[in-house]
């Protein structure tokens, strides 16, 4: 699932989910009508899909870089299984 967020301040912001729960899954998104420089953001993920952070686990959940690869006008980007991606597409 891809949600566009919307444009401010010259970024185009994407959230997109990989709902399989063993399976990386690639996507690719056509970026017409946007001179993208670069695309970066974090991931979500852990090895069990209700792994929660807790008092005696407080890192069991934590924000991972990622970056997406820009060419000719597409984003393309592994997504981690059971993973929630934000991306910020800087133009």
């Amino acid at each position: 699932m891809v949600k566009f967020w919307g444009r401010c301040s010259g970024k185009l912001w994407l959230e997109l989910t990989n709902f399989a729960p063993n399976e990386t899954t690639e996507i690719v998104a056509n970026l017409r009508g946007i001179s993208a420089k670069w695309a970066v953001g974090e991931t979500l993920t852990a090895s069990k899909v209700d792994t929660a952070n807790s008092f005696d686990g407080p890192n069991m959940v934590v924000p991972k870089p990622v970056a997406g690869k820009l060419q000719d006008n597409k984003l393309s980007l592994k997504l981690e299984p059971k993973s929630v991606t934000v991306i910020s597409v800087e133009q």
